[in-house]
């Protein structure tokens, strides 16, 4: 109950203050523009491979929760599988199908109410931004231009515009970054405790949560502030915290530490290059030189904020080191908060010391990545429209992963589970998560009837985008030469690049059932094969 009270009265605290009020509702209203403008309330789960697999696990949790009482859920989820084969729970750790899943109890599934969580998520990240920058004793309206900043960052505006992990991973890095900061400002068991937890957040959100793994020993020991600490508390919670993520790691790769180190691309294990240029991709030169100059100021004022964004971007950039699986800007979105810091650290140490200062700061703003983030519909809606629902279906990409898009879109306009989805590169080909290791199931027109006869498919969607590089999928243009050439099939939809077959004659070959696969297929995939 102490927490709670303590937690109102930051709240009412911190809302008391007319500038904060004002400065959310600029943020909230900058969010909602670059989101609306954007085209992000009318997407299709198609600016990102992964997107549709978030959204159909969040989907799965939602209704998983809504079957009260609770039925057994490894054989629910398979037969949930079975409907809309899109699922991610393994590949990814659940904590943001959980919350968007919970959201969801409250508000109706769907494009709309998951962009509204974005927003609240975002003007919370922008919340906790706001605090830890008033500890730098700036004008309000250099603290309000650096949120701005922030913001408008296209890591960032994709985050919010998205349904990925990347957007609740960095409101769980920016909570652990305030965290950080309270524990070298208000020592003691309840503080470390609040690090420890906001750490398993992070890492109950996304496994790239691991580069923050190192800060906590970095801030106190750059900070000193580790002789103020109690000893016991000081190592009891981060062994319970260890052992909690080693237990859910462990879950997530099926017992196998060896797939763990590979999956992470953990040297010595791979080959994958160092991805730290990304950085500048990321916020831009002009940030990061100003943040350069902010770590020299920890060396004399050593303020808490400094000293924990400096503990956080040197945990990232080392564990990055180690572990490749940072392979893209989005994979270090936690960094961006730290960086803007320190780079307000770097321009008050040099606003103290030249009049050229704005000058420099007009130069970063200029310098750093801009960008408008927009996404417009694929189609996928329109042609749902022109089909009849529920339906036993079969979907095809030119590019693979554009079959999630079309199960997320299916899912969501009919009573679940209803419709059968089969996913072309598991019924015809085989792969793994990321599309590796292709193998084709079928090679001749009489494969494909078989193989849709014995699914009992009576409709076929094709999708035709940018064929990927190499020689795959071969399976897609067999498929469409087939039902395009065949009397079994007849064109019954369009929209944009896809195209809808419906059955017209009766199946010529035998019916064999469908069974899921618990092979991980990479990590976490399940798959149908007839």
């Amino acid at each position: 109950m102490g927490g709670l009270v303590a937690v109102k009265r930051y709240v009412r605290g911190l809302w008391s203050d007319r500038s904060y009020r004002i400065a959310v509702a600029v943020f909230g209203l900058l969010a909602v523009s670059l989101q609306y403008f954007g085209g992000a309330y009318q997407a299709e789960y198609n600016s990102h491979p992964d997107e549709a697999a978030h959204f159909v696990s969040s989907l799965l949790v939602r209704d998983y929760l809504a079957e009260f009482p609770w039925p057994s859920p490894v054989p629910w989820a398979l037969d949930y599988y079975l409907h809309y084969p899109k699922v991610a729970i393994g590949h990814w750790p659940p904590g943001y199908y959980a919350v968007q899943g919970a959201w969801w109890l409250v508000f109706p599934p769907g494009r709309e109410s998951a962009m509204v969580l974005n927003l609240l998520m975002g003007v919370g990240v922008m919340t906790l931004f706001w605090v830890l920058a008033r500890r730098l004793d700036l004008s309000r309206l250099l603290i309000g231009g650096a949120g701005v900043v922030l913001l408008v960052l296209p890591v960032v505006q994709e985050a919010m515009s998205q349904v990925m992990a990347e957007l609740p991973s960095l409101l769980a890095a920016t909570f652990f970054l305030w965290s950080l900061t309270r524990l070298q400002e208000n020592p003691g068991q309840q503080s470390l405790m609040v690090v420890w937890l906001a750490l398993f957040a992070a890492f109950a959100v996304k496994q790239t949560s691991v580069g923050l793994a190192a800060a906590p020993v970095l801030a106190l020991a750059i900070s000193g502030s580790w002789r103020r600490q109690p000893r016991g508390a000081m190592f009891l919670w981060p062994a319970v915290v260890a052992v909690v993520v080693g237990l859910l790691l462990y879950w997530q790769y099926s017992g196998s530490i060896l797939e763990m180190l590979r999956w992470a691309g953990a040297t010595p294990w791979t080959k994958m290059g160092w991805n730290i240029l990304q950085l500048r991709d990321l916020v831009g030169d002009g940030i990061l030189g100003l943040a350069a100059a902010g770590v020299l100021t920890v060396w004399w004022r050593r303020e808490p904020v400094v000293v924990a964004s400096l503990a956080i971007v040197v945990s990232f950039v080392v564990c990055s080191y180690y572990v490749r699986a940072f392979r893209e800007t989005r994979h270090w979105i936690a960094l961006t908060p730290p960086l803007i810091l320190l780079a307000l650290a770097g321009y008050r140490w040099l606003s103290e010391r030249s009049r050229w200062a704005p000058a420099v700061l007009l130069a970063v703003v200029v310098w750093m990545p801009h960008a408008f983030y927009r996404q417009t519909p694929g189609g996928y809606g329109a042609l749902a429209a022109q089909i009849r629902q529920p339906a036993r279906m079969l979907v095809s990409s030119s590019t693979g992963w554009e079959e999630g898009p079309w199960i997320a879109v299916v899912a969501l306009r009919e009573a679940r589970p209803s419709s059968v989805i089969l996913r072309a590169t598991k019924l015809l080909a085989s792969t793994d998560w990321n599309g590796r290791k292709y193998q084709a199931k079928v090679h001749t027109r009489e494969d494909i009837e078989r193989a849709l006869d014995g699914a009992r498919v009576d409709l076929v969607v094709v999708h035709d985008g940018d064929d990927l590089a190499g020689d795959w999928p071969t399976h897609h243009p067999l498929l469409k030469d087939t039902v395009a050439a065949s009397a079994t099939w007849r064109k019954c939809g369009e929209s944009q690049s896809l195209t809808a077959y419906c059955r017209q004659l009766p199946p010529r070959y035998p019916r064999v059932p469908l069974r899921i696969e618990l092979d991980r297929l990479g990590v976490g995939a399940i798959g149908e094969t007839p």
